[in-house]
């Protein structure tokens, strides 16, 4: 069974898009950690719900002015990582898009920036706002948008730019000459993407941010209808693992509606959240117990590396990536390894949360654990999320460790094949550079 999927797995990784794909993802790694590392230090430290903000009172020992200049080094650090993520993303893929068919691949990607930049200025005008570009369209949670337009480029430079050869020393003149040969698909490209831009433009389109599924994520929120969550949950992971986390992402924080703040308001009367008229809420099942703040799929995929003592270069990621992870922080793992369209991976991303939480409503019903009710703080690691939202309830955390080792379980042969999957594809060169394989 292996072999099969393995053998079907590589086919589908030969797919141009989905090569190109990878190669720019495990290029934009550092980018992604970086970015990692300083949202998970905002969360925890510099914002006023904060887990260790708030456990150390860092209101009252820390300083004004350290605290100012931290949320500011932080903040900007994310800005400039996961805020334009969508620039980088989209001028590797149109290169590398472009050097798979021997095009010029740096005039590709610089003509992808240009259109990417355009559509997000043309989203964002209109309304007489401040801001000349629209940020969401730049971020990491929208990187399929900046994928599909670098890929596009790079097929327009494939279709009609010239082949270009690298050389070891570019004269001027030579360099004039490349620049030429790449006039008319930069051109071609351009005037697509400016009529891409007036299209956005005259309809007011809002590509990929978190107002487009605002409806989506409300339903989601909201409803107490088990099959429909895990509908809806199935599209929300499939987005996610797609590239677009603006659904799944907006289950970061505190949800607040009026369903919620009756449970709460249920716990808080009767001291217990056993019966809470509405169980099985889309946002208490998918955040405590279908993610569970990226421990589900992202931190059992790093321990499992990490068991493997496979690639040394892996299991450097995998250990860099540990601490976010653990704490929620998983985008620079899910971008570094990566597991955003990987085909290995879609199985796993949408079935094991619909696993999690078929479990978890269960468990509800039979009155095994409570339902999570309460708020929690930014950090909170994704596997005491239950503990803390059913207000310290160990039948809750023994529950959700159980839920994780299944999960390793569930995860543990997709890990296999992805690993086959890439040293066939090193033998081959054909693959991306990242060099997940061993031998099995």
């Amino acid at each position: 069974m292996l072999n099969i999927l393995t053998k079907s797995v590589l086919r589908i990784r030969q797919w141009t898009f989905l090569r190109a794909a990878q190669r720019t993802l495990v290029m934009l790694m550092p980018i992604a950690v970086i970015g990692a590392f300083f949202n998970l230090l905002n969360d925890l430290v510099f914002s006023p719900d904060g887990l260790i903000y708030n456990i150390f009172s860092l209101d009252k020992i820390m300083s004004d002015h350290i605290w100012y200049a931290g949320s500011f080094v932080c903040r900007g650090m994310i800005e400039i990582t996961f805020g334009v993520f969508g620039v980088y993303a989209s001028y590797f893929m149109a290169r590398y898009t472009a050097r798979i068919y021997h095009k010029d691949s740096t005039m590709s990607g610089m003509t992808s920036v240009l259109i990417m930049l355009f559509c997000s200025y043309a989203s964002n005008s209109g309304h007489g706002n401040q801001v000349s570009f629209t940020i969401s369209l730049l971020q990491i949670n929208a990187v399929f948008s900046a994928l599909i337009v670098g890929f596009c480029v790079g097929q327009v430079f494939h279709l009609l730019g010239k082949n270009y050869v690298p050389v070891e020393n570019e004269s001027t003149k030579w360099i004039q000459h490349r620049a030429w040969d790449a006039v008319l698909p930069f051109f071609v490209s351009l005037a697509l993407g400016v009529v891409l831009g007036i299209i956005i433009y005259e309809l007011q389109i809002k590509l990929l941010n978190s107002a487009s599924f605002n409806e989506l994520v409300s339903r989601l929120q909201t409803t107490n209808n088990l099959l429909e969550v895990l509908f809806l949950s199935l599209i929300v992971t499939f987005l996610n693992w797609l590239g677009i986390g603006y659904p799944l992402h907006a289950f970061a924080g505190t949800v607040n509606n009026a369903y919620t703040a009756e449970n709460l308001t249920y716990a808080f009367q009767h001291g217990s959240s056993w019966n809470v008229p509405y169980k099985y809420l889309g946002s208490s099942l998918i955040k405590a117990y279908g993610t569970m703040g990226g421990a589900s799929v992202i931190l059992a995929v790093i321990v499992l590396l990490l068991l493997r003592h496979g690639n040394k270069e892996i299991g450097a990621i995998a250990r860099l990536n540990l601490i976010p992870a653990a704490f929620g922080s998983s985008l620079g793992f899910a971008a570094g390894l990566p597991i955003i369209l990987n085909p290995v991976f879609i199985l796993p991303s949408i079935l094991i949360p619909l696993i999690n939480m078929t479990l978890a409503a269960g468990a509800i019903t039979l009155r095994i654990i409570p339902v999570c009710v309460y708020p929690i703080l930014k950090g909170t690691p994704g596997l005491l999320i239950s503990f803390f939202g059913t207000n310290g309830n160990w039948t809750a955390l023994l529950f959700v460790m159980v839920l994780f080792v299944l999960d390793l379980c569930l995860m543990w042969p997709f890990i296999r094949i992805n690993e086959r999957v890439e040293l066939k594809l090193r033998l081959s060169k054909g693959g991306s550079s990242n060099a997940f394989a061993q031998k099995s």
